[in-house]
């Protein structure tokens, strides 16, 4: 089943983000940014080991260029928190503001920029697309799961339904590369993968408080290789 490894990936980074409810009320507004900073650090430790994998620098740069004029003429960062917003006043309204629920909208655009950026979830899907090896999805699900259970703790019950979000991001890469998935050369998924791991370190310097980078809006230069290397290699470049 194509769709099994981001299904899986899916529930587990909800599960972690359940679990990291139950302990919510029990830690402090101090103890949560403690948290914070090193789940920070341990995004940038999965980013950089993603960004080893090679890559050209000026395949990256320009995708990034050109992804950025992109999400951000969309405005994705607006539009994901609009989103969030929406829930928020649902929940609202039905635990009369609550603040122990947190703020949905922070902590859904943040969980869900985590898990869905990146080598793993990029390779991953590709994977399962392309020859049903859900491996590399189940062991980034592990990683989600860590990740995400201080972060609900301390962000509050927008976090696990990144998981939602998680099974739409993979599951129509997984589809995609199903379909197109032998038109993808390994420079292209190598640059794609790169890129992506490139977003999932401004990932970890916001949750560390050095930057404040609206990487939704970056999300589309990740994909943006799979033009570009074509017609580099084409003029003898790569």
């Amino acid at each position: 089943m194509v769709l099994a490894g981001a299904l899986i990936n899916g529930l587990e980074a909800a599960v972690g983000g359940i679990l990291g409810l139950l302990f919510k009320g029990r830690v402090s507004e101090r103890l949560g940014d403690f948290l914070l900073k090193g789940q920070g650090l341990a995004v940038v430790l999965v980013a950089v080991q993603g960004m080893m994998r090679g890559g050209n620098v000026a395949i990256v740069t320009l995708s990034l260029a050109l992804g950025s004029v992109v999400g951000l003429g969309i405005d994705i960062d607006a539009r994901i928190r609009s989103l969030g917003d929406w829930a928020q006043r649902r929940l609202n309204q039905a635990f009369a503001g609550s603040k122990r629920l947190g703020n949905f909208s922070d902590g859904f655009v943040t969980a869900s920029i985590f898990t869905c950026t990146g080598a793993m979830a990029i390779v991953g899907s590709l994977s399962s697309g392309i020859s049903l090896d859900h491996a590399t999805l189940i062991s980034k699900g592990v990683i989600d799961l860590a990740v995400c259970l201080p972060m609900a703790a301390t962000m509050g019950i927008g976090v696990p339904f990144c998981g939602v979000s998680l099974v739409v991001y993979e599951g129509v890469l997984s589809v995609a590369a199903s379909l197109v998935g032998s038109f993808l050369t390994d420079a292209v998924v190598t640059e794609v993968a790169v890129t992506g791991s490139t977003l999932l370190l401004a990932v970890g310097t916001n949750l560390l408080g050095v930057t404040d980078i609206k990487v939704a809006n970056l999300i589309p230069a990740a994909f943006v290789p799979i033009l570009l290397v074509p017609v580099a290699t084409a003029l003898g470049l790569m």
